[in-house]
């Protein structure tokens, strides 16, 4: 079978990690972590990287979540497609009892997995939408830190990654919660059974589709 995969850049290194040596999986696509600020425009994108896919492959796997607008995407494709089905990427890397758990402890929390350590305060100001400030005179890190006052813990989870890679990823989540006055916590999601079980769905789909095809 063949299958493709299309992913959010934010968790490229757990994806990679999950296809590495797999020869079912015979294309790789990741975008741009920002897309999910405009819902719309990201369902958009994704539509047309599926459709382009068409006669390529049998199916393709979303590394997404909902993330607004993804929901029953896969009735808007010409290729058959599975996409996890929960509301982002942070859901499926914790599972959901973790981040209700987390949650639990404290509500207040900003999550952050190696990916969303690498783009750090660049992302939250681009989720806010201030990026744009600096035209009008305003500093738009300084405004983020003002709508950010509702979190107080910054948790850095661990989803599997060696040691020695994963330490400047560390040191920028601790940046994070030192600019953003956060308390900085660290556990580890030793890779989440949620996305191994999507990629089987979506292999289980090509497989009947495929079934009696030369």
């Amino acid at each position: 079978m063949r299958i493709a995969v299309i992913a959010c850049d934010m968790i490229k290194h757990e994806i990679a990690r999950l296809i590495e040596g797999d020869p079912d999986i015979t294309e790789v696509v990741y975008l741009e972590a920002a897309l999910h600020i405009y819902p719309e425009k990201m369902r958009d994108a994704l539509v047309e990287q599926i459709d382009a896919l068409e006669g390529k492959v049998d199916a393709v796997f979303l590394g997404y979540g909902y993330c607004q607008s993804l929901k029953d995407i896969d009735k808007l494709v010409k290729v058959p497609t599975v996409l996890p089905p929960y509301d982002d990427c942070i859901m499926f890397m914790l599972t959901p009892e973790r981040y209700s758990k987390e949650i639990e402890h404290e509500v207040g929390t900003w999550f952050m997995s190696p990916g969303w350590a690498e783009v750090g305060a660049h992302m939250v100001i681009k989720e806010l939408k201030l990026d744009r400030a600096a035209k009008y005179g305003r500093d738009p890190m300084e405004m983020a830190k003002r709508l950010f006052t509702h979190y107080k813990r910054g948790l850095f989870f661990n989803t599997g990654m060696p040691a020695d890679e994963l330490e400047p990823y560390r040191e920028k989540a601790k940046r994070f919660c030192s600019d953003f006055s956060l308390e900085f916590e660290e556990t580890e999601v030793v890779d989440s059974p949620i996305l191994r079980e999507e990629l089987d769905r979506c292999k289980r789909l090509a497989a009947r589709l495929t079934e009696g095809v030369d």
